[in-house]
């Protein structure tokens, strides 16, 4: 992992962990390990850093759909990609969840709105079910909501068992 990816990985922590009042550029170099000047050479601003790592983030997860997607023969392949993408951070991925809380503190909503149109367009192309797309995609949404306000285990479980058999039925082309 290069520094640029641990500072990021850092903020995220700091983030999820004492919530985005607390990030600073002080406090993410003593929690790296690193003088203020290392992170400024990666980071001219918080803002940017916060723009970095939600770039990182929206990178990550369309990495992963492309990776389900290469993986997947049938019907609705973008929709299920999406969907086993989202699933990917059923674990609870602090990283992720903590860019989606600092998306509503600066700029980098354009980013997710930027993605979001490119997946609406892929979605609206996907099947000729466009219903059975949306239910997919909402239960996935509701699972975001889920893992970034902490939901209990069961609850988070239960969640992707259901996902997981609406990609199924997907697939084999059932309701």
């Amino acid at each position: 992992m290069s520094k640029k990816q641990l500072l990021l990985r850092t903020a995220a922590q700091i983030i999820q962990t004492e919530g985005i009042q607390q990030l600073s550029m002080d406090h993410l170099a003593k929690r790296a390990g690193i003088t203020k000047g290392g992170v400024l050479y990666h980071f001219e601003s918080k803002a940017n850093l916060l723009q970095q790592m939600n770039r990182m983030a929206l990178d990550e997860f369309e990495n992963r759909i492309v990776h389900h997607q290469t993986e997947l023969d049938g019907p609705y392949p973008f929709t299920r990609a999406y969907a086993l993408a989202t699933l990917d951070y059923s674990d609870g991925d602090a990283d992720l969840i903590a860019v989606f809380i600092s998306s509503q503190e600066d700029a980098s909503g354009k980013l997710w709105n930027d993605a979001a149109k490119r997946w609406d367009e892929q979605f609206a192309a996907d099947g000729p079910d466009a219903d059975r797309v949306l239910e997919l995609r909402l239960l996935c949404d509701g699972f975001w909501f889920a893992l970034t306000y902490g939901y209990s285990a069961a609850f988070k479980d239960r969640a992707a068992r259901i996902i997981r058999q609406k990609c199924d039925a997907l697939s084999k082309g059932e309701s």
